[in-house]
């Protein structure tokens, strides 16, 4: 798998001009964690909400899994069914009702591995909900 610190290579000119807006170390981290987000889940579709200012990934049979919000000091990655995935190291932040997240700041490491195990449990989540 590869490093989060390596920027994927799929080149998504609305992606660049979202995290444009954003300071260096913002948009270094929003890279690290698509990077993170891509590695595992070759066949995520990717697509930039405006309207939301997120990046958000859709599984062919899973459905919408997951998003990255990146914001003024920090970059949010959210799983859309995040309350129902396993987290017995309490690194998922969030107190609605569905939604919970990873969040980054400048300085913070991408842990791929942590990512993908996120991802891997939330599309196999939503695969499950949607196949009922």
């Amino acid at each position: 798998m590869p490093d989060a610190s390596e920027v994927d290579t799929r080149v998504h000119p609305e992606v660049d001009a979202l995290l444009a807006q954003h300071d260096d170390a913002v948009a270094a981290v929003a890279r690290r964690v698509r990077a993170a987000v891509l590695s595992g889940h070759a066949d995520l579709g990717e697509r930039v909400r405006h309207g939301w200012h997120s990046i958000n990934y859709r599984d062919p049979v899973a459905g919408f899994v997951c998003a990255i919000l990146p914001r003024a000091d920090r970059v949010h990655l959210v799983f859309e069914r995040g309350v129902l995935l396993p987290d017995p190291a309490g690194l998922l932040t969030g107190s609605g009702r569905q939604v919970r997240g990873l969040e980054y700041t400048g300085g913070s490491p991408v842990d791929a591995a942590v990512v993908q195990e996120f991802l891997d449990h939330a599309v196999e989540i939503g695969a499950g909900l949607r196949v009922r």
